[in-house]
């Protein structure tokens, strides 16, 4: 079974047979709204990894219906037993399989989805970079920028830990590094990496707000799943994990947990994708519709 977990920052795959791992991929990011070769990329990485079945955790997916439409049109390039799900439900099937529970994702983008106790499910955030994304790391790093920018000019708040961050990351002036960021305004991560740097200034007063209204967003989407999942018939609100990039930083990491009872993630979202594929092989198996091989 192939599980694959594509996303904003990376696109991690792991082969598994009988609860082993046979091998694990690591390729660069994927997202099926962003990347005109994603379909092509995916195919390949499905032919060359030799599985039976595979389960895809794909960012960028609008809809059950999309997800479907690339599971089959994968299926008939691969000859392989394809799922396609959002990339939050491979990532809520690795924390808790099956079970109830609520991931929020802070990687490159954020959102959040959920499974109460009564089955039903619920999602919130999620939009990209253009429409939403807060608390993620292209959000960190552009709310960064700008507030260095601001201290730069006299126009806002003063920080200069900020502006060295900023410059030290790109090695550029200021001017150099608005041209570079427009030169490709499409490329998150030119400013998603920026993130790494500046959230760990959370003893700088700007940066702290920043750091503040991020983690606030995230809380917000647990909260709103919470209330819209309900107590469920097995009674009791619904679990958290968290899972990202964004929840390396302690500060933010420490503040969503006090505020939601979150843990990380027990799996990665590929792990939680091999589940997906096997319950999914196993259903077309029973309904005798599975590929042959």
């Amino acid at each position: 079974m192939l599980g694959v977990d594509a996303g904003g920052s990376a696109t991690r795959a792991v082969l598994v047979e009988d609860a082993q791992i046979l091998s694990r991929f690591e390729e660069p990011p994927l997202n099926v709204l962003l990347h005109a070769d994603a379909f092509e990329r995916l195919a390949a990485l499905i032919t060359a990894s030799g599985a039976a079945a595979a389960g895809l955790g794909l960012a960028g997916l609008r809809g059950r219906d999309h997800a479907a439409e690339m599971g089959r049109r994968l299926g008939d390039a691969t000859g392989v037993d394809v799922v396609v799900v959002d990339d939050t439900e491979a990532a809520l099937a690795g924390a808790f399989g099956f079970e109830p529970g609520i991931v929020v994702i802070a990687g490159t983008g954020s959102n959040a989805f959920g499974r109460g106790g009564d089955g039903r499910t619920a999602r919130a955030g999620g939009y990209g970079f253009l429409l939403g994304d807060e608390g993620g790391a292209y959000w960190y790093g552009s709310q960064a920028l700008r507030a260095a920018l601001r201290s730069h000019d006299g126009s806002g708040p003063q920080s200069a830990a900020l502006e060295a961050a900023v410059n030290d990351e790109y090695g550029l002036d200021f001017d150099a590094i608005v041209r570079l960021v427009y030169s490709d305004p499409a490329d998150r991560q030119l400013l998603a990496r920026l993130a790494r740097t500046v959230m760990a200034l959370d003893d700088d007063p700007v940066m702290t707000g920043i750091l503040d209204a991020g983690c606030d967003y995230l809380v917000a989407l647990a909260t709103l799943l919470r209330r819209k999942l309900g107590t469920g018939s097995l009674g009791g609100e619904p679990p958290v994990a968290m899972h990202g990039g964004v929840f390396r930083s302690s500060y933010v990491r420490s503040r969503f947990a006090s505020a939601t009872g979150a843990e990380a993630a027990a799996r990665p979202p590929e792990f939680g994708a091999v589940d997906l594929a096997l319950r999914h092989h196993r259903q077309q198996s029973d309904h005798g519709t599975a590929r042959s091989f």
